[in-house]
């Protein structure tokens, strides 16, 4: 089969969708298959030669774009220009098209699929709600539903009214479906699969990590509560930095490591500084995506107060290195992480607090639990993922030449 997968954003850029994209590429190739991932243009010029490879390694066809003008999408591009995509995308001669997000790609996409007769499923990554209420947090909220309508009318309701199938990573995003325009739509949940091997334990890269810990002077000894991933206002990374504070400000060899960059980042160091608690916060800003899995092996518990998380996949990348999670209470970890089992759950910034003094003062907890996670992320493997994908493609080719005849 012919697979070409649609994307505004991917590799360098390290996000969920990215993620998500490069394990359903690898897992359908290791199936057999041919597949082609069309995303906008990103300049070669300050790529390391291990993100340069890593891109060579995939059949990316890149379409020119011009970039939004906006801070908070600015690594985004959109286009006016679709005859020489479309002249370009007819020479793949795909069997499908899997759109993974809704912005100006999206159109391409719908365009291919009318021009040239080819089936589209659409996967549904991003609680626009949820990012909505955070880039605009002091708006009025009558102008959050104008927005929603907005966003529903002109992105994910025409990429969802076109699509054959709708997929969802978690129950969660189907919560909102009415709200993105999405009715009366086949849908199935298809859990993001992760390269699984690439975390665990046995496979870590100890000169690696050793050399980690001597960079940041992170002692052995050190206690780390941990966040990765990008560092945007969604993912309410203030949050965690405030609770911190509170349960550990001047508590000696226990540290916070973040590791990752984006808009927010000198934001949230002035922050740890306000708290009080810049001498014991670690800022790696973005790391080469071939070294993340041993950045997990340093952490002593992972953290996120995320509210806009649609399938989690630093939780699962964190699982499979065998790292306990300690997270906000949402959908998203519905299924996922079990309290007291292989992580904790929060629902309030007094009940963060409690639990990240009873994880440091019990620490001989998390030995059980270290193994509960390794065995939590078997169930979320990139082979697993590829397949589970795979069938939806064929029944929405199927329904796809039904609804023509």
């Amino acid at each position: 089969m012919k697979i070409g997968i649609f994307t505004d954003q991917y590799y360098p850029m390290i996000s969920g969708v990215v993620t998500s994209i490069k394990m359903l590429y690898e897992g359908l190739e290791s199936l057999g298959h041919d597949v082609y991932i069309f995303t906008f243009c990103v300049s070669m010029k300050h790529l390391t030669e291990n993100q340069k490879k890593e891109l060579e390694s995939k059949n990316v066809i890149f379409i020119n774009g011009i970039r939004y003008p906006f801070k908070s999408i600015k690594d985004y591009r959109f286009t006016f220009s679709y005859k020489k995509t479309l002249n370009k995308i007819k020479e793949y001669n795909l069997d499908i098209i899997h759109v993974q997000t809704e912005f100006s790609i999206s159109k391409i996409a719908m365009r291919a699929s009318k021009k040239f007769g080819i089936p589209i499923i659409h996967t549904l990554h991003t609680s626009y709600k949820d990012y909505i209420q955070y880039l605009f947090p002091h708006l009025d909220k009558r102008f959050h539903r104008q927005l929603m309508y907005l966003e529903k009318k002109w992105f994910t309701g025409p990429i969802s009214e076109a699509s054959e199938y709708e997929i969802v990573p978690t129950k969660k995003v189907i919560s909102d479906f009415e709200l993105y325009g999405v009715k009366n739509q086949d849908v199935e949940i298809v859990p993001t699969g992760i390269e699984i091997e690439r975390f665990q334990i046995q496979n870590a890269n100890l000169v690696k990590i050793r050399e980690i810990r001597d960079k940041y002077k992170i002692n052995d000894t050190d206690f780390i509560f941990a966040y990765i991933g990008r560092t945007s206002k969604e993912k309410n990374i203030e949050f965690l930095i405030e609770a911190f504070s509170l349960a550990f400000c001047n508590t000696p060899h226990v540290k916070f490591l973040l590791v990752g960059g984006g808009p927010e980042l000198e934001d949230l160091k002035k922050y740890a500084d306000k708290q009080g608690i810049l001498n014991q916060m670690i800022f790696t800003d973005l790391v080469p995506w071939e070294e993340v899995p041993q950045y997990y092996h340093i952490f002593n518990i992972f953290m996120n107060a995320s509210k806009s998380e649609t399938q989690g996949l630093t939780y699962i990348e964190a699982l499979s290195s065998g790292t306990p999670v300690l997270v906000q209470k949402d959908e998203a970890v519905d299924g996922l992480i079990e309290e007291g089992y292989n992580g904790f759950i929060f629902d309030s910034l007094e009940e963060c607090i409690e639990k990240m003094a009873y994880i440091f003062k019990n620490q001989e907890v998390l030995l059980d639990m270290k193994k509960n996670a390794t065995k939590t992320s078997l169930e979320y493997s990139k082979e697993k993922f590829a397949e589970s994908v795979l069938k939806i493609y064929e029944a929405a080719i199927r329904k796809y030449k039904n609804n023509q005849e």
